[in-house]
């Protein structure tokens, strides 16, 4: 372009090549970056269901550990029970 460019010319050039400047710009850095964004969040995705997926495991084995926890009185209860009726039967008037 070593020749000078009338008005109406320059600013045709200065708008392609800020045309050209922007698809540049889009294709090397904009659309690289959203596209490891998109794959990012479908491993965040991803990682998401397997967490809720883990924990409904958790709170199922934590409720049944509270049955368990809250069946153990009972079961002490009953153990001492049986070993007082037991020990009671051994003894003679």
């Amino acid at each position: 372009m070593s020749r000078t460019l009338a008005g109406g010319e320059q600013d045709e050039a200065m708008q392609s090549l800020m045309n050209d400047i922007v698809k540049g710009v889009r294709a090397k850095l904009v659309e690289p970056v959203i596209n490891e964004n998109k794959k990012l969040a479908g491993l965040l995705a991803e990682l998401h269901g397997r967490d809720q997926q883990e924990f409904r495991e958790i709170k199922a084995r934590m409720d049944r550990l509270e049955e368990a926890v809250q069946a153990t009185p009972l079961l002490l209860l009953a153990a001492i029970k049986e070993a007082v009726n037991q020990a009671g039967t051994d003894v003679k008037p």
